[in-house]
């Protein structure tokens, strides 16, 4: 690749295909036909396949069908929307509108995944606190499962290396269905390919039941004809921080642990590695495999940028930043310690 890089007339060039060029754990790879094959031995289900293929040829299996369903039949359907749902429907789509906007669409009430999130914070920065580097070297955080996957598969000598905490998606499910009986139906809104797959593991489908991204959440809307500037203001069904709406972004997981550990233990100084994109990831966990991040909390987004960058998102990431940091600057609540859901939280994950 050298040839590449070095000629003054860029005369030499290499031909990939994009979702190859994506993919950040080597995942595609051509078969003895020249046609493109998955390794989903590799695969963590991040979804920068599907972003990047110009053709369309990459699909996820949608849940949209039997969400439906569900909202059609006598049993509760809740809907918990990840912090990174800011600004993807457009300015007229403003938070006060969301949970009228579910509702229209046969909902029986909304959750902000964030309030899970301030949960998740708690947690991770009492067992980093707890754990590093007393009895394990570095800790990563929970939070992307694509993340997560990829670097216990890189790790897996040391699978408690990643925090855990419960993701916020799970802690979300389990308090709502703590509220509302087992019997309803959890189905979780967000930017993420990667959360389908979670929510398929043994010990999380019996908390969240369907997963749908924003793109497939756009289109029940059109289908239903909805117009945001008709829709009446409310409330959220609950309450969550700043801490908790910055989770969405690169850097947002770290940054709420490290605010929560300054309140435990002010004199301690946490260190933290932010990654976003696998590739970087995958950089990260080689560098704390030979020792050189010892004593660090590490933060791994499988999508650069963050969630906001997600597989299932609608609008440029540039402009979700700018309306995430609205939504965090408008949080009730700045850090996750004050929010009033802490308690039932923990009390939700003492239930598995």
């Amino acid at each position: 690749g050298r040839c590449i890089r070095e000629c003054p007339y860029g005369a030499i060039i290499r031909q990939e295909r994009p979702c190859r060029k994506a993919c950040g754990v080597d995942a595609i790879r051509s078969d003895e036909h020249g046609l493109a094959d998955i390794d989903y031995d590799k695969c963590v289900s991040c979804g920068m396949c599907l972003v990047n293929c110009p053709f369309g040829a990459i699909a996820d299996k949608s849940q949209i069908y039997q969400c439906i369903q569900a909202i059609h039949s006598e049993e509760p359907v809740y809907a918990i929307v990840a912090p990174a749902i800011a600004g993807q429907f457009g300015p007229k789509c403003t938070p006060d509108k969301l949970r009228p906007l579910f509702r229209a669409l046969g909902f029986n009430g909304v959750w902000q995944v964030s309030a899970g999130a301030d949960i998740c914070t708690l947690q991770e920065a009492e067992e980093f606190l707890k754990l590093v580097p007393e009895k394990q070297p570095f800790m990563g955080t929970s939070c992307c499962p694509a993340w997560s996957a990829m670097a216990k598969k890189l790790v897996p000598e040391h699978p408690e290396m990643i925090s855990m905490a419960l993701t916020p998606m799970v802690f979300t499910g389990r308090m709502v269905k703590r509220k509302f009986g087992r019997e309803c139906k959890v189905c979780f809104v967000g930017p993420c390919a990667a959360k389908k797959l979670e929510a398929q593991r043994k010990t999380i489908r019996s908390d969240v039941d369907f997963v749908l991204t924003f793109e497939e959440l756009a289109g029940m809307i059109a289908a239903k004809g909805i117009e945001f500037d008709q829709l009446e203001s409310e409330p959220w069904d609950s309450i969550a921080s700043g801490d908790g709406e910055g989770f969405a972004q690169s850097g947002g997981v770290a940054q709420a642990v490290v605010n929560r550990a300054r309140e435990l233990e002010p004199d301690k100084d946490v260190k933290t590695m932010a990654a976003e994109g696998l590739e970087n990831c995958k950089k990260m966990v080689m560098m704390a495999k030979t020792g050189k991040l010892n004593g660090y909390l590490l933060e791994g987004m499988a999508c650069p940028g963050g969630c906001i960058a997600g597989a299932g998102t609608i609008q440029p990431v540039a402009k979700s930043k700018v309306s995430l940091a609205k939504a965090v600057k408008e949080a009730p609540f700045a850090r996750c310690s004050e929010t009033s859901l802490k308690e039932a939280g923990k009390a939700a994950a003492l239930d598995n």
